[in-house]
C-alpha cells in the first residue's frame, strides 16, 4: 500500500499544474517531498494516471532497465517513467548493486536474513566420534524437543476434555 492515495496525488499534481506555485512551494503546502511531486507530475503528464507500486522485479527486468537507460542516456526519473517504476531511487539502487556485484547481484533475492542458525547443532559424523560439547548440545536440544512435545500433547488432551465437558453440559440443558 502506498503512503498517499491516488486522489491525494491528483489533488497535489493539479495544484502544481494550475499554478499554485513551483515544486518547492506546492510540496511544502501539501507536505510531500519535492522529488515525489516531480515524479507524480511527470507520471501524470506522460500517462494521465499514477503508477501502482510494484514490490518484486525479476533480475532480467532489472538488467533490461539498466541496459535501456545506458543505451538511451536517460535519467533515473525518465527511465522510471518509461518502465512504470514508482520510485526513481529503485533504479539508482539497482545500478549501485550492479556496479558492486555484477549481474549476479541483480538476481539475488532481497529480504530479511533468516534467524535460523546456519550451522546444524547435530554433528555430521558418527555418534561415537562426537566430542563432549557436541553430545551435550545434542542432548539439550533433544530434551527441549521432548518438553515441547509433552506440553503440546497435554494441551491437546486438555482441549479434548474441555470440549467433552461443554458437550455434556449442553446436552443436559
Amino acid at each position: 500500500m502506498s503512503k498517499y492515495s491516488e486522489e491525494y496525488k491528483l489533488r497535489v499534481v493539479k495544484a502544481y499544474i494550475s499554478g499554485e506555485g513551483g515544486t518547492e512551494t506546492v510540496a511544502k503546502k501539501y507536505k510531500v517531498a519535492r522529488t515525489c511531486l516531480q515524479q507524480w507530475v511527470a507520471q501524470y503528464e506522460l500517462t494521465g494516471s499514477f503508477t501502482k507500486p510494484t514490490r518484486h522485479f525479476s533480475g532480467e527486468f532489472k538488467l533490461k532497465v539498466l541496459n535501456y537507460q545506458q543505451e538511451h542516456h536517460l535519467s533515473d526519473l525518465q527511465t522510471a517513467l518509461i518502465f512504470g517504476i514508482t520510485n526513481q531511487g529503485t533504479i539508482c539502487a539497482w545500478r549501485k548493486r550492479y556496479i558492486t556485484g555484477g549481474t549476479e547481484a541483480l538476481f539475488q533475492k532481497q529480504g530479511r536474513r533468516s534467524k535460523m542458525p546456519k550451522k546444524s547443532l547435530i554433528p555430521n559424523k558418527p555418534r561415537e566420534e562426537w566430542t563432549k560439547d557436541e553430545e551435550l548440545a545434542y542432548l539439550r536440544m533433544e530434551n527441549e524437543y521432548l518438553k515441547k512435545l509433552t506440553a503440546l500433547i497435554q494441551e491437546d488432551k486438555q482441549r479434548e476434555k474441555d470440549s467433552k465437558n461443554k458437550k455434556s453440559e449442553s446436552s443436559k440443558n
